[in-house]
């Protein structure tokens, strides 16, 4: 089963399968409609996961369910952050790498039941309306649930969209976006982004519009965001799904990965500590011949074995500094935990 909701929508989509149809790549999912889990690194060994089967709508209540389970935390590992964080600075301070994304988790009690989870569902909804919410329940493997501000790319036909994403402050919904100002390392974090995010594109579409950046609210949170407006290229456009095209050149992009791409994905592989499995990977609906809405996995949780795995990152360049990396993953956890 899934569950998900576009942002700013009022009702949710349910999906009924019993089964999950798995793939070892991005290539097999062509052509294909449902929802889809694309994990960060294809080389981990976790698949790409389609969820098929009938779709129904159903309203969001605007009075979210009471918090009646407060989790409790069972480790965070701020050791093997900050063991991870010297290697990823001492590469970037070496010239190696223009940017590095360094993330971690932590781990909550929590008692895995689906009323609970449906609970928190559907709080994240209320809590996020400009967020993309999902529940993905993968069977044998538990569940997963994020709150994502981060399109990787949506659209149909002639016009798709996709952006750049990157730097973070924690801000009040009180203070107003025009007040806030942003600091040069988070203006360069997210002018890495979307250079490379207009680089990778160029061979499959022309750019329409671009907008920003400018900051966008995601909960507490406020990000730098560059929209991209896109059209397919005429010779592109008959030859292959456009989608497909951007799915494999956009991902993984320097908001959760780095620069070189390549170099910085097989660094992250042996220097991060852990596997992110489907954290900072691609969620939503494919369907290349109607609309597909595809995310960037943030902001999320893998619910299994009794206990939350919650996940956050941000993008690490050479003048960053350990405490103020780790508040920012806090803040992330922080997204979804207030949903539990």
């Amino acid at each position: 089963m899934v569950i998900y909701r576009l942002p700013y929508s009022s009702e949710a989509i349910r999906i009924e399968c019993d089964t999950v149809t798995r793939f070892d790549s991005i290539d097999d999912i062509r052509g294909r409609k449902g929802f889809v889990m694309i994990p960060y690194d294809l080389e981990s060994g976790h698949q790409v996961l389609l969820f098929e089967g009938p779709q129904h709508a159903t309203p969001i209540s605007q009075h979210p369910t009471p918090n009646t389970h407060q989790p409790s935390q069972i480790t965070q590992n701020p050791s093997l952050y900050a063991q991870a964080f010297s290697a990823f600075i001492t590469a970037l301070q070496k010239g190696e790498f223009a940017k590095l994304v360094l993330s971690r988790t932590s781990e909550w009690e929590w008692d895995n039941n689906e009323e609970g989870l449906m609970e928190a569902f559907y709080r994240a909804c209320n809590l996020y309306p400009r967020m993309m919410i999902y529940l993905a329940q993968i069977p044998g493997e538990g569940v997963w649930m994020g709150c994502t501000p981060e399109i990787l790319v949506s659209g149909s036909g002639n016009h798709y969209r996709t952006m750049a994403l990157a730097g973070t402050m924690s801000v009040p919904d009180t203070v107003p976006v025009k007040n806030i100002v942003w600091s040069a390392k988070n203006r360069k974090e997210q002018e890495i982004v979307a250079d490379y995010v207009r680089e990778a594109v160029s061979s499959y579409v022309r750019i329409l519009e671009e907008e920003g950046p400018y900051t966008s609210r995601a909960g507490q949170l406020v990000h730098l965001k560059t929209e991209f407006h896109l059209a397919p290229l005429p010779d592109i456009q008959h030859s292959s799904p456009v989608i497909h095209n951007l799915i494999k050149a956009l991902h993984p992009t320097p908001a959760v990965c780095g620069l070189p791409a390549k170099e910085a994905a097989a660094f992250i592989r042996e220097n991060e500590g852990y596997d992110r499995e489907y954290y900072s990977g691609v969620v939503g609906m494919l369907d290349e011949d109607n609309e597909t809405n595809l995310f960037v996995n943030l902001r999320c949780g893998h619910f299994h074995d009794g206990k939350a795995t919650l996940y956050g990152g941000g993008g690490i360049l050479k003048d960053s500094t350990l405490g103020s990396e780790w508040n920012e993953t806090n803040w992330k956890m922080n997204t979804i935990l207030q949903t539990l």
